[in-house]
């Protein structure tokens, strides 16, 4: 039941963020077109930005780290722009509230532990402080595409621009080896 509450929730957040922006949104919004109550809300979250961090964090949780780095980010570009692509309003409504940086600061949690992970897998001669650096070179990069694409609303190709992602991976991860 809790994970199905949670799933309702974050379903009427995208719902309500795809017809305003998310400083407009209030938990008294979200439980209304959920139908539960607000002390049911606060049980599974602690606030509006706690519900996009969910999102984020079930974004992440799709990467893959047994495939090498490349594959593991380009198939994460590809199912977070097939995701936006279902909720675009939504997207566009968060990226521009929170915008690059905000958007790193709620992806870095999962996204970071999990291209560190890898790096350290691949190039295990290097240094942990090159291994740390790389990850949040790949973060920026990452978000900053990923924003970018929002902010294109779809005049980019998502699949060819994953495909351009796994490269510079791949490219990082020989310089670090």
């Amino acid at each position: 039941m809790t994970s199905l509450t949670k799933k309702a929730i974050i379903a009427s957040f995208l719902h309500l963020a795809s017809k305003k922006p998310l400083e407009k949104i209030t938990v008294r919004d979200i439980v209304d077109d959920c139908g539960i109550n607000r002390n049911t809300f606060y049980y599974h979250f602690q606030d509006i930005y706690a519900v996009l961090e969910a999102v984020c964090v079930n974004g992440t949780a799709k990467m893959d780290p047994t495939l090498p780095l490349g594959q593991m980010l380009g198939q994460l570009f590809s199912v977070l722009t097939n995701y936006a692509a279902r909720y675009p309003k939504a997207m566009a409504h968060i990226a521009a509230s929170i915008g690059q940086s905000g958007a790193e600061r709620y992806f870095a949690k999962g996204f970071d532990q999990n291209v560190f992970d890898v790096l350290t897998r691949d190039a295990p001669r290097a240094s942990d402080e090159m291994l740390r650096t790389a990850t949040v070179f790949l973060r920026h990069a990452f978000m900053g595409l990923f924003v970018d694409w929002i902010n294109a609303a779809g005049k980019i190709d998502g699949e060819r621009l994953a495909t351009r992602i796994c490269a510079l991976a791949d490219g990082v991860l020989e310089a670090l080896k």
